[in-house]
């Protein structure tokens, strides 16, 4: 858990980092790598233990399982019907050429 001591500790730290590859003190890559290594430090916190497979699944999780899957294949028949739409103005525009 971050708190907001660490986070002014870190921010000033990143500043620091940030400041440091601008005046040239290391490259890229070694940038890259501290910069990462700070972030990972702000969002490191404590797992809860994964749900147990045994543990029923709720109604109401099941049902917005089923509609994540109907959003999916919605957004790929509008993608479908899209492509379909483009191809035949295309094809007109073509034929009125």
């Amino acid at each position: 858990m971050i708190t907001s001591g660490k986070e002014k500790e870190r921010a000033q730290r990143l500043r620091l980092i940030a400041r440091q590859y601008c005046d040239g003190e290391y490259n890229k890559i070694e940038y890259r790598r501290r910069r990462r290594e700070l972030l990972e430090q702000c969002v490191a916190r404590d797992h809860e233990p994964a749900a147990r497979p045994e543990e029923p699944v709720a109604p109401e999780q099941r049902r917005s399982r089923s509609m994540a899957v109907q959003r999916d294949w919605t957004a790929y028949v509008m993608v479908s019907v899209t492509l379909v739409v483009v191809g035949v103005m295309g094809y007109l525009l073509l034929v009125m050429m």
